[in-house]
């Protein structure tokens, strides 16, 4: 087991010092304190990443995913259709008003 100072724990994981000091005090992390020069410094046990629990979590969360793609792609193309549609009925408001201004 390795140990990591507050300061170097908030550094390897980019969270702030106020975050790691919140996580030690709810003891979320593993925490041991060592006398150095006469002071007690907290150190962070420091605890290999849980691949498992990821590849899990990923796995039911890519079929959501792509029933989500799905359901965008069909609304672009939706969109896309009532677009072109909007533009003809513009392109035709617009050759109206050409010809009534050219009588």
């Amino acid at each position: 087991m390795s140990y990591l100072s507050i300061k170097e724990y908030a550094t390897k994981n980019k969270i702030s010092i106020f975050n790691v000091m919140k996580m030690v005090k709810s003891q979320e992390l593993k925490t041991i304190t060592k006398l150095v020069d006469g002071k007690e410094i907290l150190y962070i046990e420091e605890m290999p990443p849980n691949n498992h629990q990821i590849l899990s979590t990923t796995s039911s969360n890519t079929q959501s995913l792509q029933d989500e793609v799905k359901h965008l792609k069909e609304e672009v193309t939706k969109l896309r259709a009532e677009l072109n549609r909007l533009k003809v009925t513009v392109f035709k408001m617009a050759k109206k008003d050409a010809k009534v201004l050219k009588i």
